[in-house]
């Protein structure tokens, strides 16, 4: 990966099956205007915009990685997919790494892309800029507000570092035309013990998110669903899992994805389980895949 004045994006494709153009291994070298963001299209792409590179179907399972730079840091994009590019996933921290085993499984089985960040395996991204060392969390900075917070709640507060990780979250948006999406799907994992469905009972520390809540005795309270639509709230407590549904008008803007999209008008559904409940994850992500076929159909 080369990022001195250009910026170098690595596909890869299983080694035991060829790649469409008859090499393994490909790497595209492209040249980018902006410093921290890759623009690619190889041999057999077409793009109907810049930032979604397998925007056509991919016939086996391919990976590609896009290299953003802030501060002294690079944070890493990986984009895994298999046929069409429907229903987008996408994972931001970088220890929540059963999520992101269960995305590639249905992906695999049943098509679909994942944009996984890579960032050390670690929650948070910290850079250095101007001599001095930030870290904020990846899932709080697509409002002014959610950046300011979650800088001074991870290390200190900046001008300078708040423009930085501005200019990230809206160039990884504009890459992978996001804000362009029919819905979103995002995987996550709970793994500090705490954080589960009963977070949001009356009372509880995110009750004020809540516009409704379905909790199932037959599951565990670390897996469910977070949702911003009522069609898929209650889609899945027919089902008997547990789901909560977000007040859009009432929550707080915390600089999360999910009030991010709330208010672009955008569908959203967090699929939140315990750390290694991998088998878990797997069912809920095929759910959710099910659910946006039937609701929504496969629009693109």
């Amino acid at each position: 990966m080369e990022l001195a004045g250009q910026t170098s994006v690595e596909i890869e494709r299983p080694k035991a099956v060829p790649s469409p153009v008859g090499r393994e291994g490909v790497k595209v070298k492209v040249f980018s205007t902006f410093p921290a963001i890759a623009l690619i299209c190889f041999a057999g792409c077409t793009t109907p915009h810049d930032g979604q590179p397998l925007s056509h179907a991919s016939g086996e399972p391919v990976t590609v990685k896009v290299p953003f730079k802030i501060g002294n840091a690079i944070v890493t994009a990986e984009i895994f997919q298999h046929g069409k590019p429907w229903p987008t996933m996408i994972n931001v921290h970088d220890d929540e790494n059963t999520s992101v085993a269960a995305g590639k499984i249905v992906i695999e089985q049943s098509g679909g892309r994942l944009i996984a960040l890579s960032h050390g395996g670690k929650r948070l991204v910290t850079f250095q800029l101007n001599g001095e060392r930030y870290s904020f969390d990846p899932n709080r900075i697509f409002s002014d507000a959610g950046i300011r917070d979650t800088l001074e709640r991870r290390s200190t507060y900046s001008e300078a570092a708040h423009r930085a990780v501005k200019r990230f979250a809206a160039q990884y948006l504009e890459h992978f035309g996001l804000d362009r999406e029919p819905v979103i799907v995002a995987l996550h994992n709970t793994v500090d013990g705490t954080y589960s469905i009963e977070s949001y009972r009356p009372g509880a520390e995110h009750a004020a998110s809540a516009a409704a809540l379905s909790i199932s005795t037959n599951r565990s309270r670390f897996d469910f669903y977070y949702v911003t639509d009522q069609r898929f709230f209650d889609y899945l407590k027919h089902r008997d899992f547990n789901v909560v549904l977000q007040d859009n008008a009432a929550v707080t803007d915390d600089g999360s994805l999910s009030v991010y999209f709330a208010r672009e008008g955008i569908p959203y559904i967090n699929i939140e389980a315990e750390l290694n409940h991998l088998n878990a994850q797997i069912e809920m992500v095929r759910v959710a895949r099910g659910m946006l076929n039937e609701l929504l159909g496969q629009s693109r």
